[in-house]
């Protein structure tokens, strides 16, 4: 084996890793864009949980005479 052989090998295993590193980082932004997202959603369901609990907190206390 040459010593250009094995300089082309370097070079092919290089881009080849470059092209695999270039892939993830894009996968990684948008399994972040995506965990955003699906932070965003889980604020305003639990908003909505704790709102309906408030109401029919409200509706037990009207009923019982609590206030």
């Amino acid at each position: 084996m040459t010593t250009q052989e094995l300089q082309d090998r370097i070079t092919k295993y290089d881009l080849m890793f470059e092209s695999r590193l270039t892939r993830t980082e894009t996968t990684c932004e948008h399994l972040i864009t995506a965990v955003n997202d699906i932070r965003t959603d889980m604020k305003w369901g639990f908003m909505i949980i704790l709102g309906l609990f408030g109401m029919v907190f409200g509706l037990m206390a009207k009923g019982f005479h609590w206030y």
